[in-house]
């Protein structure tokens, strides 16, 4: 066999490929790692300490210029730190006008490290308590085209006055009660501001929930919290809660607490079930043998999984979970999700034959078909696929019941669909074109050189 080359062809390859490489260079990103990204500690008033901060890069990374400014420090109610500029800085318990640094920019070279050093002075007057602000560095854009990229870190400076009247102080300023969904965990809500002078930290909130006649329906909580709340600052505490409720009228305590189990502030409220809450399935766990038939059922007996003798090849520990919407893959085109959802795991691969999947639907399944159970539809979440599957499904409307079989399991869903199964969720149309990606480009013209500028000739 005899290989030659048409090098004409060859050649406007090449000459594509190079005009490839200039339109579509390769993103180019900055990162830089810091040594002294946190400050903690005792100033007394009157005195000064220092911060030395050490900026570095990688050999590859692209060069950078770093800004560095002294911002106030702020926090979300969902407890992130954030970086305050000087108008928004307006906390009575600012270290911002404390801070000097000893360079506001400079150039970083790939491989490169280079220190930044922060004078703290305290005033005489400064008062009790804590004081707070964030060290930010950031780089300007870099990359090409388009696309640009910033990188910004902020170093937290908490500060302590030394020998000064510490006071750990909060108050609950609102307790809220979010949506109800029969089959969903429903999520109650306190907002907590921290009174005092100082931070603290290992927060944590403890709800219970008792009924008319002051029996003790339900207690659930947060583990305690990794972040500080700083004074002034009000943040959320976020509490599920999955046990059943019948039609009443309730009461809801939350406290919360520090972590060696101070109390910083209780607040109660009334709060009215007018319809009843079907709580999540709870976990559950059987082993099916290859020998005789098993269920696999939730306490409530909503949902069950009927496997058939001969379902499996050996003994397998399989698990019913709950698992909230919020937690679901995106939904496939075309279908709604109602308020029904679970996971089953301990089975690896497929069964050997076909389970009975049946699941009562609810209140919240029949509303997002718009009352029309015919619309329902039991979906699985195929992992391996990274796909939806709606299952031919069995709609039993005298007793509310859906049912189909699945030789699989992993993440279920009951859906109401809109005109047959739709498309899959990987499944996407987009216009315009997709973002080149040069190795792709490179192999892809490289397998064009082969099959198209290569002629074969037999001997």
């Amino acid at each position: 066999m005899k290989v030659t080359f048409s090098l004409h062809l060859v050649s406007l390859i090449v000459a594509g490929l190079i005009a490839v490489c200039i339109l579509c260079p390769a993103p180019v990103t900055a990162s830089m790692t810091v040594v002294g990204s946190k400050y903690m500690g005792d100033i007394s008033p009157g005195t000064t300490d220092t911060h030395i901060m050490t900026i570095s890069s990688k050999p590859g990374d692209a060069p950078m210029d770093l800004s560095i400014a002294v911002m106030g420090f702020g926090e979300t109610p969902g407890q992130n730190y954030i970086s305050l500029p000087p108008a928004d800085d307006t906390s009575p318990y600012s270290a911002r006008n404390f801070i000097t640094l000893d360079a506001q920019s400079f150039h970083l070279n790939p491989g490169e490290s280079k220190t930044v050093k922060a004078t703290i002075a305290i005033p005489k007057n400064v008062g009790d308590g804590g004081r707070y602000a964030m060290i930010q560095l950031k780089t300007g854009a870099t990359g090409s085209g388009s696309t640009g990229y910033v990188t910004a870190i902020s170093v937290p400076v908490m500060i302590t006055i030394a020998k000064s009247a510490i006071t750990q102080k909060g108050t609950i300023t609102d307790v809220n009660v979010g949506d109800i969904v029969a089959g969903q965990p429903f999520h109650i809500v306190t907002a907590l501001q921290n009174s005092g002078n100082h931070d603290y930290y290992s927060t944590k909130n403890t709800v219970t929930i008792t009924d008319s006649a002051g029996n003790v329906i339900g207690t659930a909580g947060t583990e305690p919290s990794s972040s500080t709340i700083i004074p002034t600052y009000t943040v959320n505490f976020d509490v599920p809660f999955d046990k059943p409720l019948s039609l009443g009228t309730y009461t809801i305590k939350s406290q919360v607490s520090l972590g060696d189990g101070t109390v910083l502030d209780t607040k109660t409220i009334p709060f009215e079930m007018k319809t009843k809450y079907i709580a999540p399935p709870s976990q559950e766990n059987i082993t099916v043998t290859p020998q005789k038939s098993a269920v696999l059922a939730s306490s409530d007996g909503r949902i069950s999984v009927n496997f058939p003798s001969g379902a499996v090849l050996s003994d397998v520990a399989v698990t019913l979970k709950p698992l909230s919407l919020n937690q679901l893959p995106a939904l496939p085109e075309g279908a709604k999700a109602g308020g029904t959802s679970f996971r089953i795991e301990g089975l690896s691969g497929l069964l050997s034959k076909d389970a009975t999947i049946s699941v009562k639907y609810s209140d919240a399944d029949l509303s997002a078909a718009g009352g029309d159970a015919s619309k329902l539809v039991l979906a699985r979440y195929d992992t391996p696929d990274n796909k939806w599957s709606l299952l031919p499904t069995n709609v039993n409307k005298d007793t509310t019941t859906l049912s189909a079989t699945t030789n699989r399991f992993g993440s279920w869903a009951v859906m109401a669909s809109t005109g047959g199964v739709p498309a899959a969720a990987g499944s996407q149309k987009t216009g315009g074109f997709l973002p080149l990606n040069i190795t792709t480009v490179i192999v892809s013209l490289g397998v064009m050189v082969v099959i198209i500028g290569v002629r074969v000739k037999k001997n």
